[in-house]
């Protein structure tokens, strides 16, 4: 008896220092008991729909415990706040919409940027407040950027408000993307909320093989990185130039694995239960300029930024000084929402000027040539890269000092020293590199040629990758990292 206490008494339990995610051995053995419920279910089954809503809630719960109520009460506020939005007109539908903004917002801001505030104003006007003890609850970026592009798409008319609240409710806490993205918009995901496919072999070897894709890029490659790129920042003075250099490649890869990891992982999980999350990445280390770059990388944040903050602000219609402005104003937003640090700002306005300058400078280069294509290639995964360290580095100070070495303290005849005393470190890099670098269409390929090998050998492939990940994941599986943002 006090045995299965102690189990209920787990499942029921949660932690702020190790919330639960895919790779937790918890949640994958919890949610292979979900699927046993949920293949006895109707396709098009209300209670279908009612059971995975619940579930998605247990998830958020193991998350983020008591911060699961507030999330309720954003869901429950914005359905009924849309509602009125579409029923109204002229200046009292405006001051609904400003009202359900300030509404969905003021939790992120208050969560997320009240100690920054605080801070700041004890820095510049010498104040004595005490900063306050606040748990960031996971997820509330990602779920508050989704109410808001629903709330707006209603106000501009471009979809209906949901007429049932168990729709609008499945569409917000959907648990695949409810923590770390990719931010579904309405207008995507509420058809297919009553009209879910049917799982067949081919979705269902496709979402298989994004799981198994994602575990890979997330447990045997981001968290081998992670281990050298903590060492290093941990004490960042203590290291040389061309080990600040190769823990710039390798937080480089380590957030595009762990973060596109993540995104496979639940458009696979999605897949699986008869839903298609959009893609949230598409090779954007491949990009031979920054431009090409942003409409690759988080492509759901990137869309998201220019429909609702660069277009509303008057997008390339105004002329081109206020073009280059709202780009500047656009990706300000962008860092700031990533983080509660001046850090994150100065990346985000870099970005801005970065892309700024690619628009200026863009009809002076040169065109389809394989030459200038590969350095642009080089010059923007480079760039990309350095700010990167602004992401990582716990200071201003300490990732001004790594760049520093960078540029000036490089010297590569300390790479057989390196490879003598950190190999695993090199080999990660180079399998990144490999799988980075390789040609789009090959890499489309191999993927078509696995996804079609037939359905009795397929758990053979999972037990394989199982297996391997068993035998060379790390002991401690890291945290996503846009679990912080």
């Amino acid at each position: 008896m006090n045995g299965i206490i102690e189990i209920i008494e787990n499942l029921f339990s949660f932690s702020y220092e190790k919330p639960w995610f895919f790779t937790e051995i918890n949640f994958l053995l919890i949610f292979s008991l979900f699927l046993f419920g949920y293949a006895f279910f109707d396709n098009k089954s209300e209670w279908r729909r009612i059971y995975l809503i619940l579930f998605s809630l247990f998830f958020y719960y193991k998350s983020s415990g008591p911060f699961l109520l507030l999330f309720i009460g954003v869901i429950i506020c914005d359905f009924f706040l849309a509602k009125s939005i579409s029923k109204s007109n002229g200046t009292k539908r405006k001051i609904i919409l400003v009202l359900s903004i300030i509404y969905s917002t003021s939790f992120l801001l208050y969560f997320k940027y009240t100690n920054f505030f605080i801070g700041n104003l004890n820095n510049f006007f010498d104040t004595q407040f005490t900063e306050a003890n606040l748990f960031l609850p996971i997820g509330i970026s990602f779920y508050t950027f989704q109410s808001l592009s629903y709330l707006i798409d209603v106000y501009k008319k471009e979809i209906l408000p949901s007429e049932k609240f168990t729709d609008y409710a499945f569409y917000m806490t959907f648990f695949p993307h409810l923590v770390a993205g990719p931010i579904v918009r309405a207008r995507d995901f509420l058809p297919q909320i009553n009209q879910p496919f049917s799982l067949d072999s081919i979705l269902l070897k496709e979402g298989i093989f994004r799981i198994c894709i994602g575990f890979t890029k997330k447990l045997l490659i981001a968290d081998y990185l992670a281990k050298y790129v903590d060492l290093l920042h941990d004490n960042p003075t203590g290291f040389s130039g061309f080990e600040h250099l190769m823990s710039m490649y390798a937080y480089t890869f380590q957030i595009y694995f762990d973060f596109s990891g993540y995104s496979d992982i639940a458009i696979g999980i999605a897949l699986i239960l008869g839903y298609r999350l959009k893609e949230n990445f598409d090779n954007p280390y491949g990009s031979f300029n920054i431009t090409e770059f942003w409409r690759k990388w988080h492509i759901s944040l990137s869309l998201w930024l220019r429909d609702y903050i660069y277009i509303p602000l008057g997008g390339n219609r105004n002329g081109v000084f206020n073009s280059y402005l709202f780009i500047f104003i656009t990706m300000l937003v962008g860092g700031f929402w990533h983080g509660a640090d001046w850090r994150f700002v100065f990346w985000g306005i870099a970005h801005g000027l970065l892309l700024i300058s690619h628009k200026l400078i863009s009809p002076y280069l040169p065109k389809k040539l394989l030459f200038s294509n590969v350095l642009g290639l080089l010059f923007t995964f480079h760039l990309v890269g350095i700010l990167w360290i602004f992401f990582r580095a716990t200071s201003f100070e300490a990732s001004f000092m790594s760049i520093e070495k960078i540029f000036c303290a490089v010297d590569l005849n300390e790479f057989i020293g390196f490879w003598t005393a950190r190999p695993e470190v090199l080999i990660a890099l180079g399998i990144s590199c490999l799988i980075i670098f390789t040609p789009k269409f090959l890499k489309g390929l191999i993927f078509d040629k696995i996804k079609s090998l037939p359905l009795i050998i397929w758990p053979f492939i999972i037990l394989l990758i199982v297996q391997l990940v068993i035998q060379l994941k790390d002991q401690e599986v890291q945290p996503f990292i846009y679990f912080q943002f």
